[in-house]
């Protein structure tokens, strides 16, 4: 479930479908995209076919829902970036409730997390 605040949504179809797509982006850099690079800071990846991008697919219906504007002019606010940022916090905290354990770096792949609780035992 994802609530934002869009202001005067003028096309509240498109304003979700625009914050589902930001949710998407936002589970994918969290639990599945990985861009290695060497000591030199080059990319490793040879190619974009190795390289995991989820897409709606993968991913279980996201519930949106639009907050009703308040005051006297509401104005409607950009929903491309915002929606995309409480994503990976969401799901860190979620892993930390759960395990105990803070997770700091990313992709927080179920292998990294798997290794992580094991030595924590």
């Amino acid at each position: 479930m994802h609530v934002a605040d869009a202001g005067l949504a003028l096309d509240p179809a498109q304003c979700r479908a625009q914050i589902e797509g930001a949710v998407v982006q936002g589970v994918g850099t969290t639990l599945w995209e990985e861009l290695p690079t060497d000591h030199n800071g080059r990319i490793t990846t040879t190619d974009l076919r190795s390289y995991t991008i989820p897409g709606f697919g993968h991913l279980p219906a996201t519930t949106v829902h639009l907050l009703e504007p308040r005051g006297t002019a509401p104005a409607p606010k950009p929903m491309s970036e915002l929606p995309f940022n409480p994503v990976t916090p969401a799901l860190a905290n979620a892993l930390r409730d759960a395990s105990g354990l803070r997770f700091t770096a990313l992709p927080l792949r179920s292998d990294t997390v798997w290794t992580a609780l094991d030595r924590a035992d």
